[in-house]
């Protein structure tokens, strides 16, 4: 076991669709064998479907990050795992919030009661929550990453896809660990460990942590007096875990995970307000569509500099707590897991980017989450089968706010009801309304469902799932208004079942407070098994994502309700091993969705900005081709390329319906690359990793606007590690370009488009010591 840890560790030639790293030695105890074992390509396990199987023969487009990987290409936050998975982004233009885009399918809205079709599993359990994604990640076995609709074994809201994170288990028989302090860009440091063996006769126990602080990369401008001096795009946070594994008996296993993170305080906002013409109102121009027209640049002249006025925050801490009881009956496996998640967030950003009180958004939420799962198995060779229950309740008690400009649009409406004087445009300050929207919302979700695998032949398996899944959701919702000339709250919304308010004084009522949905999910592949070295699959996947509301300040009752959406995929894939050391893998695919559900930010008939989601069918198709090869003894290299062609059928907005509109993050075309070195320096290695990604010309927004428009980018990185035995010793660079891009941009129609830009070049500096 001496060299597990580097072997590993130097296998960073990444896994891609069916394609893992290129290199096996685990056991190697010299560099002798090390170099005897460079041809071998080694295959991760994977749970795409439930159940440990190669990623090369499962018939499934999946992706799949190890340990090793992760560490070797210095991925230490839950969002950085889209660097080399083609097809897969990410939008995080908030610490609070991780917005996951796989194959253009995505879920913008940042609401919190709203759930992403980019489904997230962490060791098994399902997070209903985008703000509970985002964080720290240490201590790590691997990252699954699973294209197109996954609903039939792992349900609701999959319609796109499926990230799972896998943590590091315990080990038997010795005790063993390591800590890595880090250094980098903007102050960052990183302090990271992890310690577990065997605790007694059949238990195992490992404890992680991990902590991190860094300034931002957003400075302020400090010309101004009153903008926050503190920068913004840092982290001031940690995240601990603790695991026991008991073997009650030769036919019985338990598996006890005990999660807590913590966000303190981190500064929020940073935004930039892309240049626009201006009329003689002081707004910008829009378009037919009421989309901001840009002219190019950004108003401060810096993407890296922020006029925020308000103090922003991050405050939220998250605990989770897993069980998973694995019984044994011959040939049939009981697994039941079973979790409670909970997370209370407090969130206040300033969302324009200049230093006035133009638009503040905020969201508090308290969630409570449990979840039960039982899974039955069998697996006879020619035929394996699986039937499984699933029930989640899930409980949000939650206010969003916001300040200024998204309440033009409702002022207006109250003071034509008369409820209060009406705004003058062009005042010093018309942007003074306040709305404050509490609500209650629970849903509670159970779900049936079964697959089998029958092999035809030995070399062609049918394979049958079908899921029936049925939500019941209910909302208590209340809209309040105030502002400088009315200071006591007006009621202007509600729904009907909160028995706190009086009819009589609101101004709408939203009565569709209840949802009751019930769908199937559907599975139906045929593989194939041509030779040793090429298999082939065709599949048909049904995903469903259920419906929702939509919380916005200035939402009208016939959208306060979106429709669930649907989506029937079809796919075919490759997996091939041309040499030893060589893979090549394809996947072409064709999406047809109704319903799929759009998130705009100036909706029909506003003016001001009141993010909504709305539906309209939608199709796309694409391919995906993957390649990686260990060129010599010491060099390795991998490509990977996404195309993709997508149309949404109409997009209602401000102004005139959008017709043909692209998905959101959805370049025609995008890929990945990396190529690795490594020799040897006596009993020491010297690694060299450059590696990155690039993206076609694309739109952040799915109403395709101008100022959401990002050009095509290349982002690369390089590291170089210094390795003995117990130690290692490296320094990373990303972004070594120093190109900037916009992580995300929110088009405000007459306000403008404002863009949040991701950071430019940074270093880390690690070291890190193993020990067993």
């Amino acid at each position: 076991m001496k060299r597990n840890k580097l072997s590993v560790t130097i296998a960073m030639a990444l896994a891609t669709t069916a394609i893992t790293p290129l290199y096996a030695a685990e056991e190697a105890n010299s560099p002798e064998e090390i170099s005897k074992n460079r041809s071998a390509v080694e295959v991760i396990q994977v749970t795409a479907t439930k159940r440990s199987e190669s990623i090369q023969t499962v018939p499934v487009s999946v992706s799949a990050l190890s340990g090793g990987q992760l560490d070797a290409l210095g991925i230490s936050d839950t969002t950085e795992i889209t660097q080399q998975i083609p097809g897969f982004q990410v939008n995080a233009f908030s610490p609070q919030l991780t917005i996951f885009n796989l194959r253009g399918i995505s879920q913008n809205s940042f609401v919190d009661n709203l759930e992403a079709p980019i489904a997230v599993y962490q060791d098994e359990s399902y997070i209903s929550s985008m703000n509970a994604i985002s964080g720290q990640m240490f201590d790590i076995e691997r990252v699954e990453v699973l294209r197109g609709p996954q609903g039939t074994l792992f349900g609701r809201n999959a319609t796109g896809g499926l990230v799972h994170y896998l943590s590091a288990g315990a080990t038997e028989d010795y005790t063993n660990g390591y800590i890595e302090l880090g250094l980098g860009s903007f102050n960052r440091q990183i302090l990271e460990g992890a310690i577990g063996g065997e605790l007694a006769d059949n238990v195992r126990g490992r404890f992680a942590f991990r902590h991190e602080t860094a300034d931002g990369y957003i400075k302020a401008d400090t010309s101004i007096a009153s903008v926050d001096p503190r920068a913004i795009g840092g982290a001031d946070g940690y995240g601990m875990r603790a695991t026991i594994e008991v073997d009650f008996s030769d036919t019985l296993m338990g598996t006890f995970i005990i999660k807590h993170s913590k966000d303190n305080d981190v500064p929020t906002g940073g935004y930039a307000f892309e240049n626009c013409p201006l009329n003689a109102d002081g707004f910008c121009d829009v378009d037919i569509h009421g989309r901001a027209i840009v002219t190019g640049g950004v108003a401060s002249g810096d993407v890296y500099k922020h006029q925020n006025d308000t103090r922003g925050f991050l405050n939220r801490e998250v605990n989770s707590y897993t069980a998973k009881l694995v019984k044994s009956f011959d040939d049939v496996e009981l697994v039941s897991i079973t979790n409670h998640m909970s997370m209370d967030k407090s969130y206040l950003e300033d969302s324009d980017a200049f230093p006035d009180p133009i638009v503040v958004f905020g969201q508090d939420a308290e969630i409570s989450q449990f979840s039960q799962e039982f899974r039955l198995s069998h697996d006879t060779g020619a035929l394996k089968w699986q039937l499984g229950a699933f029930y989640m309740d899930f409980e949000l008690d939650g206010t969003t706010t916001t300040l200024g400009a998204p309440n033009i649009d409702l002022s207006f409406s109250l003071a034509d009801a008369g409820l209060i004087s009406k705004p003058v445009v062009g005042d010093d300050n018309p942007f003074d309304g306040f709305s404050s929207r509490p609500f209650v919302e629970s849903v509670e979700n159970s779900s049936i469902f079964g697959q089998i695998d029958y092999n035809l032949t030995e070399q062609t398996t049918l394979t049958a799932g079908l899921r029936y899944s049925k939500d019941e959701k209910d909302i208590n919702w209340t809209a309040f208004f105030t502002s400088d000339d009315q200071i006591a709250p007006i009621l202007y919304g509600a729904t009907a079942n909160n028995t706190d308010v009086n009819e009589a004084d609101v101004l709408n009522y939203f009565t569709e407070d209840s949802i009751s949905y019930s769908d199937y999910a559907g599975r139906l592949s045929l593989s194939h098994q041509f030779n040793k070295d090429v298999m082939g699959f065709v599949s048909w996947n049904r995903g469903i994502k259920g419906g929702n509301w939509t919380l916005s300040s200035g939402v009208s009752p016939d959208r306060f309700v979106h429709d669930p959406e649907t989506l029937n995929s079809y796919e075919a894939g490759v997996k091939a091993s041309i040499t030893d050391s060589t893979r090549l893998n394809a996947t072409v695919f064709y999406y047809d969705y109704d319903d799929y559900q759009t998130f705009v930010s100036v909706p029909p008939g506003q003016t001001s900005p009141n993010p909504q989601v709305g539906n309209s069918d939608a199709k796309s198709a694409g391919a995906e081709f993957e390649l990686v090869s260990s060129v010599t003894e010491n060099l390795d290299v991998m490509f990977g390329i996404s195309i993709l062609n997508s149309k949404v059928e109409m997009v209602e907005a401000g102004g005139n319906p959008i017709l043909d509109a692209e998905f959101p993050s959805a370049p025609a075309i995008s890929g990945n690359y990396l190529a690795r070195h490594f020799s040897e320096i006596g009993d020491a290695y010297l690694i060299v990793q450059f590696d990155g990604a690039f993206y076609g010309e694309q739109f952040l927004e799915v109403t395709n606007g101008p100022g959401t428009k990002q050009h095509g980018y290349n982002i690369s990185n390089l590291g170089v590690t210094y390795e003995t035995e117990s130690w290692s010793f490296s320094l990373k660079s990303k972004n070594i370009f120093d190109v900037a891009y916009k992580a995300y941009t929110l088009d405000l129609g007459a306000l403008g488009a404002t863009s949040y830009y991701a950071p430019g070049r940074t270093f880390l500096a690690t070291v890190k010591y193993s020990f067993e």
